[in-house]
């Protein structure tokens, strides 16, 4: 929920008379979802409405909204740097257990995360292709994840999490 916040905020602030509908359509939200955090906005007074004509309206960003997207930015921030040096450790965790010398399979669908992994990997030398189709994959090559809906999809090859146990929620 931080990050849908986060992005309406930004949202306000980059489009001076954008209306609901533009906001769920840029953030992929629900109408309904960004009526809800609009209402929510107003209430805590981050977000200011001006009646634009009979039904519409705009949205301007107080300055108690501009300090609260710059702490829900930083806040952002410190979350990735975290998930980073954990991924970082537990590359450097499979790399020592399962050697340089091979071609590592990353396999996951947040793509900030596979670019981390990606600058990761490379700053490390070593050897990785990108696949999300596990028929693509032999079962010699070592699977990198981070996230996946179905865990049961790679019981059959050899994997590494690279956020802690299968059990965190990020």
């Amino acid at each position: 929920m931080e990050e849908n916040e986060l992005l309406i905020l930004e949202i306000i602030e980059n489009n001076a008379s954008v209306t609901q509908r533009e906001i769920s359509k840029k953030s992929g939200l629900s109408l309904g979802m960004v009526n809800l955090l609009l209402k929510k906005f107003v209430k805590k007074g981050l977000v200011k409405l001006e009646r634009l004509d009979g039904k519409s309206f705009r949205y301007i960003l107080t300055p108690e909204g501009f300090k609260e997207k710059s702490k829900k930015t930083i806040d952002y921030i410190k979350r990735y740097y975290n998930k980073t040096m954990i991924i970082k450790q537990n590359i450097e965790r499979v790399i020592r257990t399962y050697g340089r010398n091979r071609t590592y399979a990353l396999f996951g669908n947040d793509k900030e995360m596979k670019e981390i992994i990606e600058g990761i990997l490379k700053e490390l030398n070593v050897d990785y292709i990108i696949e999300n189709n596990l028929q693509n994959i032999n079962n010699s090559q070592i699977i990198i994840f981070w996230d996946i809906d179905d865990k049961e999809k790679l019981n059959e090859f050899n994997c590494e999490f690279l956020l802690g146990n299968y059990n965190n929620e990020w």
